[in-house]
């Protein structure tokens, strides 16, 4: 018996001495992370959707460009030259450089990533400065599912990309120079139907956690909700509530909103009035009722 509980305790002291190593592993590697190098600066983009009634959303992409302008800092206030637009870069100008993030190509299915879920989509080193441009390029397998059927997206003027402003506003600041952004595309913005074919012109709206506000709930009874929509004067945002009625809106500035639901199978829409957000918070709204 003795030897037994010798041998026991010797092989719990290994696995103990492996787990210690893995772990300090680890840690390391985590905190190698972190370090920025001298001149740089980190960006972590994470993508999220702003879902439509499609079963499935898969939007094919392959690369996430950022423009940096050297002369300023992300504290700076924001600008909007006239150079600042979607097709007049100033190009000449010293301080503005275009740089890459690395990035997981592939294609998304967006509709997985809504009630608050969302993914790494790119993240690297940049020069320090100021974060003012986004340029996302996109493959040609793009599609969406309706009734069980899948269609093609086809790009308004063969357009790949699409190009989206950041603003100071838009950055969480995790650290020293380490900035994540959450990139919400917006599927009932950017799909439409025309001609018997379905189009694709993406519209992406940036935001951050600390500086927006969300709206949560859950909708009652199953299958009698459709999509739910907070909307004020200035601002529109969607969610699309999983099968047990929980949804959750991001990316809301904050103010004050109305909250709709719409009703399906024999239920009514219902809207609830003047619903206050706050910066860095979310609001739940409890158990939404509808009846019929």
């Amino acid at each position: 018996m003795k030897t037994k509980i010798k041998i026991l305790s010797g092989a719990a002291m290994i696995l103990a001495a492996v787990f210690i190593f893995y772990s300090c592993q680890k840690d390391s590697s985590i905190t190698n992370e972190t370090i920025i190098p001298p001149g740089k600066m980190k960006l972590s983009i994470m993508l999220s959707d702003g879902p439509y009634d499609f079963q499935k959303a898969l939007i094919d992409i392959r690369s996430i460009a950022v423009k940096v302008d050297t002369c300023q800092r992300n504290g700076d206030p924001d600008h909007d030259y006239p150079g600042c637009d979607d097709h007049n870069d100033r190009l000449n100008n010293r301080c503005e450089y275009w740089d890459t993030l690395d990035i997981h190509p592939g294609v998304y299915d967006l509709l997985t990533l809504r009630n608050g879920l969302d993914t790494l989509l790119a993240s690297g080193f940049l020069i320090n400065g100021k974060i003012e441009r986004i340029k996302l390029t996109l493959g040609d397998r793009d599609s969406v599912m309706m009734d069980s059927v899948m269609h093609p997206l086809n790009l308004i003027g063969n357009f790949n990309f699409v190009f989206v402003n950041i603003r100071r506003e838009h950055l969480d600041s995790l650290s020293s120079n380490n900035f994540q952004l959450y990139l919400d595309f917006d599927l009932r913005r950017s799909i439409f139907r025309y001609g018997g074919e379905y189009w694709l012109f993406p519209v992406l709206r940036p935001f951050s956690v600390h500086n927006f506000g969300a709206i949560t709930g859950v909708v009652k009874p199953f299958r009698s909700f459709g999509i739910v929509k907070a909307f004020n004067a200035t601002d529109t945002a969607y969610a699309w509530p999983w099968y047990s009625g929980m949804f959750k809106i991001r990316g809301l500035k904050p103010g004050t909103y109305n909250l709709s639901v719409e009703g399906r199978n024999g239920y009514a829409d219902t809207t609830i009035s003047n619903i206050t957000v706050n910066k860095g918070k979310a609001t739940d709204v409890g158990t939404i009722e509808l009846h019929q």
